[in-house]
């Protein structure tokens, strides 16, 4: 999946259940962040793997829990965002890396089709495959440009609101590097 699917898609869902904007702006470049092993040549394998997207962030968890309750929010917000990415990414995730070198994929496939009557199948394909490390990938795809695209589209259609939200996002932004949040 492209990054602007993985930073769009997590953010929309926190938006759209009234988590503080604020934090979940302020959070949200971690949903690209585990991209960032293909610096390593192995895409798909080091910041995919369990330990930086389970054990560091529960560890976090722990630590808000026995000793920053007010650090709780931002600590369950880390883990959504480094989770949004490997759930999105499950066509193939070196997941146990460094000890399972195999990827681990899970790939639905929905089929529709109208000749000779109504057809709908859902498959599952999952299992684990030899590690295959990835090429570079677009930064848009299809589908982003097509979230892109939908989102101009809602946003001339409600344009008043976008406005809206695009000022407060810019206040929220000025707050932050002014520090009068």
């Amino acid at each position: 999946m492209d990054p602007v699917l993985h930073l769009l898609l997590p953010v929309l869902f926190l938006l759209a259940m009234r988590i503080d904007m604020r934090k979940v702006l302020m959070f949200a470049p971690l949903a690209i962040f585990p991209d960032f092993d293909a610096v390593f040549e192995l895409h798909r394998a080091v910041f995919h793997s369990f330990i930086p997207i389970l054990i560091l962030p529960i560890g976090l968890i722990i630590f808000s829990k026995l000793k920053r309750p007010e650090w709780m929010l931002s600590a369950l917000l880390v883990q959504f965002f480094l989770a949004s990415h490997i759930v999105l990414d499950l066509g193939g995730v070196a997941f146990l890396w460094p000890f399972v070198k195999d990827q681990m994929f899970f790939d639905p496939v929905v089929n529709f089709n109208l000749q000779g009557g109504v057809n709908f199948v859902i498959h599952f394909d999952y299992g684990w495959r030899p590690y295959v490390p990835m090429a570079t990938t677009d930064f848009v795809s299809e589908t982003g440009f097509a979230m892109i695209f939908l989102g101009m589209l809602v946003g001339i259609v409600f344009r008043r609101e976008a406005w809206a939200s695009i000022r407060e996002m810019g206040r929220i932004v000025r707050g932050f590097f002014t520090g009068r949040a």
